[in-house]
């Protein structure tokens, strides 16, 4: 899904560390957490890209 802002590719681009998220999963929970937060604030879909694991690369939550 496209940004709501002309010229932007995602709404928000979490970048992080892969070893931030690996102990204890904080990152992980820090997105869904955003992105439920997100849902319940906007009526437009707002789209989130977050890489959950490094195997799959980048996908769009």
């Amino acid at each position: 899904m496209p940004s709501l802002i002309p010229g932007y590719e995602y709404d928000i681009f979490i970048s992080y560390r892969q070893k931030d998220n690996r102990h204890d999963g904080w990152v992980t929970e820090f997105v869904n957490n955003l992105i439920g937060e997100l849902e319940s604030t906007f009526k437009e879909e707002v789209s989130v890209y977050f890489d959950i694991n490094p195997q799959w690369n980048l996908i769009n939550q």
